[in-house]
């Protein structure tokens, strides 16, 4: 006697196998799903994480961006020199102030003052390619600045103070170069000082430059410029004083 199989599962499997698939919706399909699932949700949390991160980013919590390095006044002067306005500009923003200041203190008005720093900004311009990248720039930019501003002094028809009415004293006037700031009456005082001294005491007080650079600038000796920066703080010494009336000078 001949026995044919029953179809069951096992068969039904075999002809699933064997024929067209039929949808399973089995484990493994529950677990596709699942992971499919899972997996959008990771992604929706990393999504909102990474929100997160941008958000405490923005408001400087989660890391500090570095800020670009500046570059050198060295650097901008020798782009400045090969036709580089923006490096120009950017480098004249860092002395216009002391410019103006410097030639206003030389020239006592402020137009002639003025006229002094367009002058020393055409100076600069012109000269960036002599510029020398193992000087200093500022020691060089004020050698131009006091030229341009000496060039409109010539200009005025002041009568300073002789050089030999200065006073001499051997007592320190250590209050005058904090003196030797902004003021009508400094300035007033400033201007009634011979030049060569008044240039001297404007660039160690007003500029902070030291004995040997103001000595480069000038072509005299640290001797020289010590001397002179040490009578013209004397003389203002005596010119501010508060019994004397600056509208007077």
């Amino acid at each position: 006697m001949t026995r044919h199989p029953v179809p069951g599962p096992s068969a039904e499997r075999a002809g699933t196998q064997q024929g067209a698939p039929t949808p399973y919706a089995g484990p493994v399909t529950a677990q596709l799903s699942e992971a499919r699932l899972s997996e959008a949700r990771l992604s929706e949390a990393r999504l909102s994480e990474g929100q997160s991160s941008e958000a405490r980013l923005s408001e400087g919590r989660l890391f500090e961006e570095p800020l670009p390095e500046e570059p050198t006044d060295t650097e901008l002067a020798r782009r400045g020199a090969s036709g580089d306005q923006e490096a120009f500009t950017l480098l004249m923003s860092r002395y216009r102030t002391m410019i103006h200041a410097t030639c206003l203190r030389i020239v006592g008005d402020p137009d002639d003052a003025g006229d002094a720093v367009q002058e020393t900004l055409i100076g600069v311009w012109r000269g960036l390619p002599g510029f020398r990248s193992d000087a200093r720039f500022s020691t060089w930019l004020y050698r131009i600045a006091v030229n341009a501003a000496l060039k409109e002094a010539g200009r005025q028809n002041s009568r300073p103070l002789p050089v030999d009415e200065l006073p001499e004293r051997k007592e320190p006037v250590s209050s005058v170069a904090d003196r030797v700031t902004d003021g009508l009456s400094v300035r007033r005082a400033l201007a009634l000082l011979p030049l060569d001294f008044r240039v001297a005491v404007v660039l160690r007080d007003c500029c902070g430059c030291e004995y040997s650079e103001i000595a480069g600038i000038l072509g005299i000796p640290i001797n020289t410029v010590k001397s002179r920066i040490s009578r013209a703080r004397q003389a203002l010494a005596d010119l501010l004083r508060p019994n004397d009336d600056p509208g007077e000078m």
